[in-house]
């Protein structure tokens, strides 16, 4: 069974933090608790203010991370030598570890509990008038395509199932089954390119 279901930007949970703003996008279970750190996963935007910051510790999670707007630098474990990372570009790292980063951002932000679903994320430019098309395969009990919609916008259809995003909607297709698959068709509908941040959470067998 595949559902497609679209979280617009007006529903996203906006919470204060020391250094700026965090955006929640989607929460796994719906309804659950970011304090409480029991969710399967999450994905979240945050606009860092300040020039360096600490992350908080978060043990029970892997974590992927991408600077939408501006260059981060992300320093593990007393690092010397950061890594760096451009607008759009990842990079995954675990939850547990000292994290300091340097560099004023806006990022993207996914959490998934270890032992129990992992997940990978990559940037999608589609431009206007072009289309792109992802493929999803389930290969355990279920997995859930995210996609965060930037800049720009952009139509996602998958068999029947359409929805529009326009900047800063998101999109969640969930695949249920033993090694189902679908394809998603993203088609660019603006002037301009559209930006999207592609994120694959897939629970154990």
């Amino acid at each position: 069974m595949t559902k497609l279901e679209k979280i617009e930007s007006k529903d996203y949970i906006v919470s204060e933090w020391s250094g700026g703003k965090t955006t929640q996008i989607i929460i796994d279970p719906p309804g659950a608790l970011y304090a409480n750190r029991d969710f399967h996963f999450r994905l979240s935007s945050a606009t860092v203010e300040l020039e360096e910051s600490e992350f908080t510790s978060l043990p029970d999670y892997e974590r992927i991370i991408a600077p939408v707007e501006g260059e981060l630098k992300l320093y593990y474990n007393e690092s010397k030598k950061p890594v760096v990372l451009h607008a759009l570009e990842c990079d995954a790292f675990d939850g547990a570890w000292y994290t300091r980063s340097q560099g004023k951002v806006v990022d993207y932000n996914l959490m998934t509990r270890k032992g129990v679903c992992r997940g990978n994320s990559y940037a999608l430019i589609v431009g206007a008038g072009q289309s792109a098309e992802l493929f999803c395969e389930s290969m355990g009990k279920r997995s859930v395509l995210l996609c965060w919609c930037v800049q720009g916008s952009a139509d996602l259809t998958t068999g029947e199932q359409s929805v529009s995003l326009a900047s800063y909607d998101a999109a969640r297709v969930e695949i249920a089954g033993d090694n189902a698959a679908l394809r998603v068709k993203i088609l660019g509908t603006g002037n301009t390119s559209v930006r999207i941040m592609v994120a694959q959470v897939s629970f154990g067998s």
